[in-house]
């Protein structure tokens, strides 16, 4: 018979109150069995237990109040949410926004700058040259200087007045329209009591792509409406008739089915 193997019979018991007790005296430690770091893969046995960790603010399946990014992925902010404004109710939104264009004044801009240029000019030869400048050439130059000076200002008055007492604006449900920088007035156009829209545009307008727009409406009191000196009237036409369109027919479908 075979010679049994001792190593077969050795029974190996490890407790939790042996891995927290103090190692016997004249056992080998951590630092005598491995000098340096410990193997990758073997925990330290000198080293503290680690902290478990906390436990989630919000589980899975669990609540997930407004504000918090709980379960968001980065880059992924709900990018569905529509971005135009609400400004009535039932819905009614922002389509288009516009001012007074700046484009109507390019032909008077033009026509001070070659005034400027000119009186540039006869500055030059009446103090430009040496000797004592023509008395009358003098007063002409200071004369022509002070109402170049005020052509200027009535170009940049006038501008301003136009750029910030004319807004439009278009929701799917009404047009208004606001003129006026001292004493604003505001007026409104239901879209579904729009009969008629078309566009006025002169030749010059018509290089620039600026006009006016002219809608007509079964209002009573003001059936007509200009918006004057918009860029792309014959966009803003179009618009104007497609959201008036959709309003008609919209309300057509609720008075069916009541």
């Amino acid at each position: 018979m075979a010679e049994n193997d001792p190593t077969q019979n050795v029974t190996t018991q490890i407790s939790t109150t042996d891995l927290h007790a103090p190692p016997p005296a004249g056992a080998p430690t951590a630092t005598d069995l491995y000098p340096g770091a410990p193997p990758a893969g073997q925990a330290d046995p000198a080293a503290a237990p680690p902290d478990p960790s906390p436990p989630e603010l919000y589980p899975d399946g669990g609540p997930s109040p407004e504000g918090t990014m709980e379960g968001a992925v980065p880059g992924d902010e709900d990018e569905t949410v529509d971005s135009k404004q609400k400004t009535g109710v039932d819905g009614e939104l922002i389509v288009w926004e516009a001012t007074y264009s700046a484009k109507n004044f390019l032909g008077r801009f033009l026509l001070r700058v070659a005034l400027t240029v000119g009186w540039i000019a006869l500055a030059f030869m009446t103090w430009g040259r040496e000797g004592t400048p023509n008395p009358g050439l003098k007063m002409l130059t200071i004369l022509t200087g002070i109402v170049l000076a005020f052509l200027w200002l009535q170009l940049l008055y006038r501008y301003l007045m136009a750029r910030y007492g004319h807004y439009y604006r278009l929701t799917t449900r009404r047009l208004f329209v606001s003129t006026g920088v001292f004493q604003r007035r505001r007026d409104q156009v239901e879209l579904m009591r729009v009969n008629d829209v078309y566009t006025r545009q002169r030749l010059m307008e018509r290089w620039l792509s600026i006009g006016t727009v002219v809608v007509e409406s079964s209002e009573e009191r003001y059936p007509m409406t200009y918006i004057v000196g918009v860029d792309d009237p014959k966009d803003v036409m179009d618009l104007i008739w497609h959201h008036a369109r959709a309003e008609r027919e919209q309300k057509t479908v609720k008075v069916d089915q009541v």
